[in-house]
């Protein structure tokens, strides 16, 4: 038997459930079991053993107890007014559904045009299919989409897979409250995108049709195409100009959505041209995918009042101006409140979906996040990277691995100590980093590169394109190139004969002594 397990007979055969009144989240099956118990569950035993939970307390939690009924129910502002209706589970149904989203992410097989909350994919990917190439762009969001997903749907999802009857009834009622599915629990993506497929699929027919892109983010549907006009038979503009909000939805796209049992929610459709601001999410790409320019200036001006007020001022500052759109929650304005911690990772946030939109090396992002170093003297892992980054390195040394230990090392550590900044790639890029993205970058920062030449090097692909590169800016004028050969008089005409560009200038042999080098190496500085 399983430590910490206990068995239960039934039907014959013998189901272990853990021992517990507050089980892990975490399966401890494989998921391939899990998925296939899933598939063919039948009774309220074969959920608990999926679950990995003892039948007793999977009625308890659904059925008797506070468990089901007790969410707690709130409402937060839409940026675009009105309100939201969250749904949060007790802890009970929480970790359960938690278990379940692990087993429905691996049965979910999202279509190619799907982008919310699917793993690996972002609202950057979605609005990456629409960038530079669109003429025209048709937004348009689907009205009450997860209240529109009721009991009967879910139920029927669960039995389309393979659950029985009664299995099924116990999944749906898992995962739904007051017979919807509800906004704030963890499952409801995942469900409301398995439930969207037959949408996907009517809209994916009508974009072959009619040669148009689509793609799905949650309840965000964007249409996009190449045409001097857009489809007349999908949506026509009733308004003037190249923008409008005046757009009339038309019968072979209103009945693709009708079908699937979804509705439009006439108050957020939108057609524009490439010669307006085009977005997709929320995101603009009409030539790159991009943030809003007053996302950026908002970022300014929360860095600007942090420097000049200090966090606890500027950080209570922004939760009086939001207080009254009750978009901070009411603890926040209570006395003993860390309004200096709350503001910092506020801007933390928006920094982190800046760098997810427009990259890591953004200079605009750089620089915000350099402004944020004089703020924040323990900053995220993210800003001290930029940070290190961005030193000016005063010396590259390139090299091969194999002559890393014998000479890029000691040569690197006596510079240090001769207090020239170096770059080496063993002390600046760590496990995940972009290897090309730093190296370039180095490369553009440093005044001198130190070429290691040996045998290692001269035959290895990624030193010979440090070389080449650092000899193009050198014939720029921006650094020095200093060849450094090392090994014998025969290995240095050799590596002379391969690599006839560095033939002609004047070169050192390496002779063991770092520290005497490091010192010829710094009169080169400026």
């Amino acid at each position: 038997m399983v430590p910490g397990h206990r068995e239960r007979r039934s039907g014959g055969t013998f189901m272990r459930f853990p021992v517990i009144p507050s089980p892990s989240i975490e399966l401890v099956r494989k998921p391939e079991e899990s998925v296939r118990l899933f598939l063919g569950s039948q009774t309220i035993q074969d959920v608990a053993e999926v679950l990995e939970v003892h039948p007793g307390h999977l009625k308890r939690w659904l059925y008797v107890s506070p468990g089901h009924s007790g969410y707690t129910i709130f409402e937060i502002p839409k940026k675009t007014g009105g309100t939201r209706r969250i749904s949060a589970p007790p802890s009970s149904i929480a970790l359960l559904q938690g278990k379940f989203k692990t087993i429905l992410d691996l049965v979910y097989q999202p279509k190619n045009c799907v982008f919310g909350f699917v793993s690996g994919r972002s609202i950057v990917d979605g609005a990456s299919r629409h960038k530079k190439r669109a003429r025209w762009i048709l937004n348009f969001d689907l009205k009450d989409f997860y209240p529109s997903i009721n009991f009967g749907r879910v139920f029927g999802l669960f039995k389309s897979l393979g659950a029985g009857h009664k299995a099924a009834a116990i999944w749906a009622h898992l995962v739904t409250v007051d017979k919807v599915l509800p906004q704030g629990a963890c499952t409801s993506p995942t469900i409301s995108n398995m439930i969207a497929r037959q949408l996907d699929n009517n809209m994916i027919q009508l974009a072959r049709k009619y040669r148009v892109t689509y793609t799905r983010y949650a309840d965000d549907m964007s249409l996009s195409t190449t045409k001097a006009y857009f489809p007349a038979e999908l949506a026509t503009m009733t308004g003037t100009g190249l923008d409008s909000n005046n757009v009339q939805l038309n019968k072979p796209l209103l009945e693709a959505v009708a079908s699937s049992g979804f509705a439009v929610n006439d108050k957020k459709t939108r057609l524009c041209s490439k010669f307006v601001r085009q977005e997709v999410t929320g995101l603009t790409v009409n030539e790159f995918v991009n943030v809003r320019r007053r996302f950026i200036r908002q970022i300014r001006s929360m860095i600007h009042a942090a420097s000049t007020k200090g966090l606890p001022t500027a950080g209570a500052d922004h939760i009086t101006k939001w207080a009254p759109s009750g978009r901070v929650a009411p603890e926040m304005r209570e006395p003993g409140f860390n309004t200096g911690n709350y503001f910092l990772q506020v801007i933390y946030g928006k920094l982190a979906f800046l760098r997810m939109v427009r990259g890591p090396s953004d200079d605009c992002y750089v620089k915000l996040c350099l402004k944020m170093l004089a703020i924040d003297p323990a900053p995220p892992k993210q800003i001290l990277e930029i940070k290190k980054m961005y030193e000016e390195f005063q010396v590259f040394i390139c090299h091969a691995s194999e002559d890393k230990t014998t000479v890029a090392l000691p040569l690197h550590n006596a510079l240090k100590a001769a207090g020239v900044v170096s770059f080496i790639d063993c002390e600046y890029i760590t496990w995940g980093d972009s290897f090309v993205e730093k190296i370039n970058h180095a490369l553009s920062r440093a005044k001198i590169v130190l070429v290691v030449l040996s045998m290692n090097s001269v035959d290895k692909a990624w030193p010979k394109k440090e070389i080449n590169s650092a000899l193009a800016r050198e014939i720029e004028g921006s650094i020095k190139v200093l060849p450094l050969m090392v090994g014998s008089e025969d290995d240095v005409a050799e590596i002379k004969s391969r690599l006839p560009l560095l033939a002609d200038k004047l070169y050192t042999k390496w002779a063991g002594d770092a520290a005497l080098l490091a010192e010829k190496i710094k009169t080169f500085l400026p």
